[in-house]
């Protein structure tokens, strides 16, 4: 691996105005004096109704954050005490929260060997015990679904697509590819209304459970039609879940412009991948199937020398400008799933579950991808200079930390 020409230290990420076309929606939204939603008004139904669209969906629902669309999920497709829900450890807290919010428990499985999505054998281990798994498109990569709902049958499989807008598998979008997909809007997301979340599916069942567990008795009363579910119309579960208006006004703006933000970031992604190979870099970036895409709220790319100090590793290159997407904590080692008395005092059905603590021994995939990744933050603006910069700085950094 041949040093950079020219250190690259102190690079400023390009300024990305995501909100820009969302004003004056939020001018005319507020002069419209309606900013709360207990039935499914124009700006609710406009987001919801795109991203049906988006996903190839009949229905999408909206929450109030992607954790809510993630309970809800797990509520419409049977979540229960006695058996668990799968999950990946390469996910934010509320992914696998969301499990005892549901009333059920997590049951960690291991990733793939060479990527950051759960692993189909993996899941396949523990199918019997679970009622479900919910599959994070990590990093915005498409997991594989199919290999997955294989080996899986007949487990209800929810898509966490929190990092994957507009990501595609194998020419389906995501957020059709399982019973429901659910998607966070929280600001760092590549389509964003500050905070919020949506659910996409197309079975009529999984939506109206969906929507008595946190809709308003006005929405319930209109839409609901499934028998067993009539009786609630009047009361729902009660949980309040609704999205805020006005994050459904600024949601929908910034999603008209997700493909050409898209578009931007893949040629940004181009210039870096070039500048790494014309140094030889020992980096992969991860292999998409045919007739797949990714989504772009962080891309993972897998260094394939030995990390000795990962931690080191990562504070170099954020001092040297570098856009990295911190790894997410190591849930599987938090006191909150290693001691089930501290789980139990914050959900107390767990007493009556089968729930063990996760061995971090059984999970090698896992961590040998925390020790190998970077996650970059590539800009959905034009900044060609730039990402050849962040190619040769990046390469500079490795030099020093993986030949001392």
């Amino acid at each position: 691996m041949p040093e950079p020409t020219t250190a690259a230290v102190g690079l400023l990420f390009p300024r990305e105005d995501k909100y820009a076309t969302a004003e004056q929606a939020v001018l005319r939204q507020l002069r419209s004096g309606r900013l709360s939603d207990t039935n499914r008004g124009p700006a609710i139904r406009a987001l919801e109704e795109a991203f049906a669209d988006l996903t190839d969906t009949d229905f999408a629902l909206a929450f109030n954050s992607g954790t809510s669309a993630l309970h809800a999920a797990l509520h419409a497709t049977g979540a229960h005490p006695e058996a668990g829900i799968a999950v990946s450890p390469m996910t934010w807290i509320s992914a696998i929260t969301a499990t005892l919010h549901a009333g059920s428990f997590p049951v960690f499985c291991d990733l793939e060997p060479d990527g950051v999505n759960l692993d189909p054998t993996a899941l396949a281990a523990v199918a019997s015990s679970c009622s479900a798994a919910v599959v994070t498109h990590a990093w915005g990569i498409p997991a594989r679904m199919d290999a997955l709902a294989q080996t899986a049958e007949p487990l209800a499989l929810i898509e966490d697509a929190s990092h994957a807008h507009g990501a595609v598998y194998r020419g389906l979008p995501v957020g059709s590819l399982g019973a429901a997909g659910c998607f966070s809007l929280q600001d760092a997301k590549s389509v964003s209304g500050g905070e919020g979340g949506i659910l996409t599916t197309s079975n009529r069942g999984v939506y109206e459970r969906a929507l008595v567990l946190g809709h308003h008795p006005h929405r319930l009363q209109n839409e609901l039609t499934l028998p067993d579910l009539l009786p609630l119309a009047q009361t729902g579960a009660a949980y309040k879940f609704r999205m805020p208006v006005l994050s459904a006004v600024i949601a929908r703006e910034h999603l008209r412009t997700l493909p050409e933000r898209a578009r931007t970031a893949g040629a940004n992604l181009a210039v870096l991948t070039d500048t790494l190979a014309d140094h030889k870099a020992p980096i992969a970036v991860l292999h998409l199937s045919e007739g797949s895409r990714c989504g772009w709220y962080g891309t993972p790319l897998t260094i394939t020398e030995p990390v000795r100090d990962p931690d080191t590793l990562h504070a170099a290159a954020i001092a040297a400008g570098i856009p990295l997407r911190p790894l997410y904590d190591d849930w599987v080692c938090s006191p909150l799933f290693q001691q089930p008395g501290l789980l139990q005092r914050v959900w107390p059905h767990v007493r009556l579950t089968p729930y063990t603590p996760p061995d971090p021994d059984a999970l090698p995939n896992y961590y040998r991808a925390r020790h190998q990744t970077l996650v970059i933050k590539v800009p959905t603006v034009a900044a060609a200079d730039y990402m050849h910069a962040v190619g040769q700085a990046l390469v500079e950094v490795l030099v020093r930390h993986l030949n001392p």
